[in-house]
């Protein structure tokens, strides 16, 4: 058995939201993802060479000081003919179309064990020369979900469910969780995805899958009840096999003629009796009433595998993982189903965060270590004072070092300006959590379009999300829980209503952002001081990014940024510039 001291990578690299993590005795010490450094959104095609050298420079290691390098997918499967006799099973069962098969074997010949590992090892040996290459530790990927969300989790034991579009050969499986380990009770395979149907709806609205998909969750709310449509929905989704699971018929996502889309088929077009819509056309209140059944689809489906596993298990705590655990309605259902007690999505869900997940396993395999319990994501890049001033004066920009930062901050916020927050290490993850923010007044509602308008470009639909102390949410909301890391919406009284408009959604949730003093001593700060000028401990916050692009990294980034959108202020550390009026 390794010492306790020896460190773990975990390396995602499969297509897209390429990153890597580092591990040492169960403590994420650092994490980043490839697209924040190469400045494209998801780093499609991209190694995670960047983000690697970042944890290796943060933990004071070099690549022959790792003891082993998770990877998030079962290469033994794919290596052994379990895989491919799998997917021969899946053609005898389905007519399986062309695409598909060339897909299944694409799967096969990259994730063939040697052919997996001669890339990481090109890649290393470009990047570190002739230098050791630690030993590769394949985990089964929803395993690897499962794993970092239970143990991340505040839960001794609970119910974990994974859920993606697919990892290995499962889309949805279900876990019991507790000190005798953590064990799948049921499991839902391909091509059975709720993922893969959502995506392809995505898709069918006109939007880009593997990214767009929050853009229907926000869109749903628009929605209402539109009978047609749901029994449409009913016939892809499938619910009347028992009480408990579902199926997906592949007829309308994967297997037929694809002219419009690789993840529709045409059958899906003439059920639905419309033409996918354009990015550039309108959405009419059809389009709502779509989105709202395919959300109601996937709630359904999944609810339904929930109440079975809660009561199956004795277990009333709920953990999800997987990328369809960033549906943040789906969460906040599943957190008021009577029969769930508490409920916990793991914030870096996605293929993405699984880069932590297998390093986490790996070092728990070799050295036994428990991962810690997450309070945090502040697990990126920082720069300290003197970087700060050294891109500063390298751009020639007048700024003012001020000693009392959050009064003057709230002094702009409350003039109305927009805020961009630069401070400490950058957020893991998708969402902005007080280290890479646009912030906001929340009281007047103009400000979320104004916010809109002249900086993120997104659509009337979309959201904007609070933040606030965490001693704060039982002044707004009846009913919450963990809500750290604005993963769940919970919904918003009278009062929150009235005192910030700006941040509640159509349907009236919020998605959240408790934050705490001893987490994020800074932020917590600025709150309370917007709190003693006016009142409300509540700040507009979203992602310091415009549309398209990934959140800001580095100084330069967010200097970018500033000049080129309608930002009134910047701060950065210490250090407050504004835009001549």
């Amino acid at each position: 058995m390794e010492d306790v001291d020896s460190v773990f990578l975990g390396i995602n690299n499969d297509y897209v939201d390429p990153s890597a993590a580092i591990v040492r005795a169960g403590k994420v010490l650092a994490f980043a993802e490839e697209e924040r450094f190469v400045r494209q959104k998801h780093a499609p095609g991209r190694y995670p060479i960047n983000a690697l050298q970042f944890c290796l420079d943060y933990a004071g290691v070099d690549l022959r000081e790792v003891a082993a390098i998770g990877i998030n997918w079962n290469l033994t499967a794919y290596s052994d003919g379990t895989m491919e006799e799998f997917y021969r099973a899946m053609q005898t069962e389905w007519k399986v179309d062309r695409q598909t098969m060339e897909w299944q074997r694409s799967r096969l010949k990259k994730r063939n064990r040697d052919n997996y590992l001669k890339v990481h090892q090109q890649n290393l040996y470009r990047a570190f020369g002739d230098s050791r290459i630690p030993e590769f530790i394949d985990i089964p990927h929803h395993y690897t979900h499962a794993f970092q969300a239970f143990k991340q989790s505040p839960f001794d034991r609970a119910v974990c469910l994974t859920i993606d579009g697919s990892g290995d050969n499962h889309c949805t499986v279900v876990w019991r969780c507790d000190h005798e380990g953590i064990v799948p009770i049921k499991e839902i395979l391909m091509p059975h995805s709720l993922g893969w149907v959502y995506a392809a709806f995505t898709e069918y609205l006109g939007f880009r899958a593997y990214d767009g998909e929050y853009k229907v969750m926000g869109l749903a709310a628009y929605g209402r009840r539109n009978e047609d449509l749901y029994n449409k929905l009913a016939r892809i989704v499938r619910l009347d096999l028992d009480e408990v699971e579902y199926r997906v018929d592949p007829r309308y996502i994967h297997y037929g003629g694809h002219r419009y889309s690789g993840r529709f088929t045409d059958e899906l077009v003439a059920l639905l009796g419309r033409t996918p819509r354009l990015p550039s056309e309108d959405i009419t209140q059809w389009h709502e009433d779509l989105a709202y059944a395919v959300q109601e689809a996937l709630e359904r489906a999944v609810e339904r595998l929930v109440r079975w596993a809660v009561l199956e298990c004795g277990i009333d705590r709920v953990c999800v993982s997987g990328g369809v655990g960033l549906n943040i309605k789906m969460n906040s259902r599943l957190y008021q189903l009577p029969e769930v007690k508490d409920f916990f999505a793991h914030p870096l869900c996605g293929d993405n965060g699984a880069a932590a997940g297998s390093a986490l396993v790996a070092c728990h395999q070799v050295c036994g270590a428990e991962p810690e319990k997450l309070v945090t994501l502040a697990l990126g890049n920082q720069e300290d004072e003197d970087s700060i001033i050294k891109v500063l004066d390298t751009a020639k920009l007048d700024y003012d070092r001020v000693d009392d930062l959050c009064g003057e901050v709230v002094d702009d916020l409350v003039d109305g300006k927009i805020v961009g927050w630069f401070q400490g290490r950058m957020e893991a993850g998708p969402r902005a959590l007080g280290q890479r923010s646009i912030l906001a007044d929340p009281r007047h509602a103009d400000n979320r379009d104004k916010v809109n308008r002249v900086i993120k470009f997104r659509e009337y639909w979309r959201p904007f999300c609070p933040s606030l102390p965490e001693e704060s949410m039982a002044r707004y909301f009846d009913d919450y829980t963990n809500g750290y890391f604005m993963n769940i919406s919970f919904s918003a009284n009278e009062r929150l209503k009235r005192d910030a408009p700006a941040i509640v959604h159509v349907d009236g949730t919020c998605r959240t952002q408790m934050v705490s003093k001893s987490t994020l001593p800074v932020f917590h700060q600025l709150l309370s001081a917007f709190e003693a000028r006016t009142g409300v401990p509540v700040l507009l916050n979203t992602s310091f990014n415009v549309k398209g692009e990934p959140v800001v990294a580095t100084v330069t980034d967010a200097l970018r940024t500033f000049w080129s959108t309608g930002l009134d202020t910047l701060v950065v550390g210490p250090f407050v510039i504004r835009k001549p009026r």
